[in-house]
């Protein structure tokens, strides 16, 4: 191989998607290459001409634009042109210029075609769907399986129930549980409804009390149990039984009893700091050590992004932490006020509501409190609490909401019958202020309290979003005023930090990336009344539903994933670099081949939310 082969040979090997081609395949390209130029305001490829060659543009700039003349996009150094129409029999379908002065490396149309049949990633590559890119493109990121504990939900950790009627004697049922070397049993009723639970603890009552052995079971069981779901993170099985103190907790999907939990299955599964610090956050004996403990998040997020985690788990593990100090702080400002003179319902919002955090942000919270509530009898219990968690998260770096929404403001600590009239105006007199507020409180999840309070609430209001088109189409004009950054010509559209005057442009990947996705997995849960409320749960609902077929659903999750993940390595880099994390990516942080996953990423979003203009008429209220 002469020495400009070799040197070609080079280039090729750090191109994507090249990299780790075999050698002999390399050696093939850097052969068969040859060398094309350009100067600026040539045309490289012309609509209707033949063509049988690729490019790889080596140096320089292209514009490529659409037959009608409309600008499709701008590539440069390391993008490749041509292949489309070699893909397609030869005939070009876009006009391409040069931009600049330009040196293409031209691969020969038929060993391109040889190469892509060869290698299923080469393919991914090339192929005509953005989604497919990306999904290629989020397995290559995910690496490894060997997630962390803090990540692993209830059905990875429990074991298969023993299930056994009531009426099954004592003896029967502690012969049973030993030959299944079982630690529980659950008794069920005829409809195979859950009734209770024994353990070795109600044997131990059996022999102490001089019991028959013959009696049902159904006599001595457990019968006020906690149960919890198969999906949910081990993390809140962790708090369940340390809250109050259980060794085993069944485990339900809707009535059905699938599984027992155990302490020991939790302890075994522990292998990550983040799960520890949950455990140590419930037992924090006060608002200084929480707020020490919380110092520790930045940590436990940069070594969930190292660990190559899935976006959805990445926040699933970071607002376990955040929820943890809330219900802490709970229970201390009860220990020092008191018990509660009425029931309510401490509540969140936004990204801890959707348990989709990252690093730590503002407070957005409130109380539902019940309609036995008198504000002169009442009212100072429940201003104390509210400031001792406000002020107590503040100091574990949850600042306070610049807009005020916190239960510290009394517009957002009222009784449920308040609740209902706010909601009933937010819907049916949809004006801005509405729908500012309808972004944060239409995802809100009880994190301690009487949750019936806001059960009963969410379920009229779904009934009332699910039946107002006026609603939905003004849900839909607002989530419009967050676009995907990609201008006109298909480049980046850069933003800058309001708060860092100092600071460069970048990408606004929350408002610009994530957000969009958001408002529109919050829009058509609401329109079609799905219950969900964390993002990812809202749109597999929602392609349950029929509202949006499962293959779009696909593809706009895994733009989301993407674009999710771009945002938290940027801020885990930043968290290294000992600098505070915001939500501003330079592309020059980027490779080409993530800004093109990135662009890819983007035009799903975009091309969903065209989709969602003319289905809930958005134009009109924008």
């Amino acid at each position: 191989m002469e020495l400009e082969q070799i040197k070609v040979r080079s280039y090729l090997a750090k191109c994507s998607p090249l990299k780790d081609l075999p050698a002999e395949w390399l050696d093939r390209l850097a052969e068969a290459v040859s060398f094309k130029c350009h100067v600026s305001g040539d045309d490289v490829m012309k609509v209707g001409e033949q063509n049988n060659q690729v490019l790889l543009v080596r140096r320089g700039a292209v514009d490529v634009f659409l037959p009608d003349g409309e600008l499709y996009g701008r590539f440069g150094k390391g993008d490749w042109v041509g292949y489309r129409s070699v893909m397609r029999g030869g005939v070009v379908g876009m006009n391409v210029k040069a931009l600049e002065d330009c040196l293409f490396f031209a691969v020969p149309g038929a060993l391109f075609l040889e190469l892509v049949d060869s290698f299923e990633r080469v393919s991914q590559y090339f192929s005509e769907r953005k989604p497919e890119r990306l999904r290629s493109a989020i397995k290559e990121m995910r690496g490894s399986d060997d997630y962390a504990m803090i990540t692993l939900h209830v059905r990875d950790l429990m074991k298969p129930p023993l299930l056994l009627g009531r009426n099954e004697p004592v003896q029967s049922v502690a012969q049973q549980m030993m030959a299944g070397k079982s630690r529980t049993a659950i008794i069920t009723g005829d409809d195979a409804s859950l009734l209770g639970m024994v353990s070795d603890t109600d044997f131990r009552r059996v022999v102490a009390e001089g019991l028959s052995v013959a009696q049902p079971i159904g006599d001595i069981m457990t019968r006020k149990l906690y149960t919890l779901s198969a999906s949910d993170q081990a993390s809140e099985a962790l708090l369940l039984m340390a809250r109050f103190n259980l060794r085993h907790v069944p485990v339900v999907i809707g009535s059905e009893v699938v599984g027992v939990i155990s302490a020991t299955d939790l302890l075994r599964g522990q292998s990550q700091n983040a799960i520890y610090m949950v455990g140590d956050i419930f037992t924090a004996p006060d608002v200084a050590r929480l707020a020490e403990l919380s110092k520790g998040l930045p940590r436990v997020l940069v070594g969930l992004v190292k660990h190559n985690l899935p976006a959805n788990d990445i926040g699933h593990a970071i607002t376990s932490i955040g929820q943890a100090i809330v219900r802490r702080l709970l229970v201390m400002a009860e220990e020092q006020f008191g018990k509660p003179p009425v029931p309510y319902a401490f509540i969140v919002a936004g990204s801890m509501a959707r348990r989709e955090q990252t690093a730590h942000s503002d407070q957005d919270n409130g109380m539902i409190l019940s309609d036995e509530y008198n504000e002169a009898e009442h009212g100072e219990y429940f201003r104390n609490v509210a400031k001792f968690v406000s002020d107590g998260l503040n100091d574990c770096g949850y600042v306070y909401c610049p807009g005020n929404v916190m239960a510290t403001n009394d517009q957002w600590r009222q009784p449920l019958s308040v609740w209902r009239g706010y909601f009933e105006t937010w819907i049916n007199k949809p004006e801005p202020m509405a729908l500012m507020y309808a972004s944060i409180f239409f995802d809100l999840r009880c994190l301690h309290g009487d949750e019936s309070l806001l059960d009963s609430l969410q379920e009229e209001v779904l009934l009332k979003t699910r039946a107002s088109t006026l609603f939905q189409a003004f849900m839909a004009g607002n989530a419009l005023s967050h676009k995907p950054p990609v201008g006109f010509f298909r480049g980046f559209v850069l933003d800058k930090d309001s708060k860092d005057d100092k600071a460069d442009k970048g990408m606004d990947m929350k408002k610009r990336g994530v957000v969009p996705v958001i408002d529109m997995a919050r829009l058509y849960a609401l329109a079609s009344g799905l219950k969900p409320i964390n993002t990812w749960e809202r749109l597999d609902a929602i392609a349950e539903a029929g509202g949006i077929s499962r293959s779009l659903i696909d593809d706009l999750r895994d733009a989301f994933e993407f674009i999710s993940t771009v945002r938290l390595q940027h801020q885990a880099q930043q968290i290294e670099k000992g600098q505070k994390p915001n939500n501003y990516v330079p592309p020059e942080e980027l490779s080409a081949l993530e800004r093109r996953h990135l662009k890819d990423a983007f035009e799903v979003v975009s091309t969903m939310q065209d989709t969602m203009t003319t289905r809930y008429q958005a134009n009109q209220f924008r």
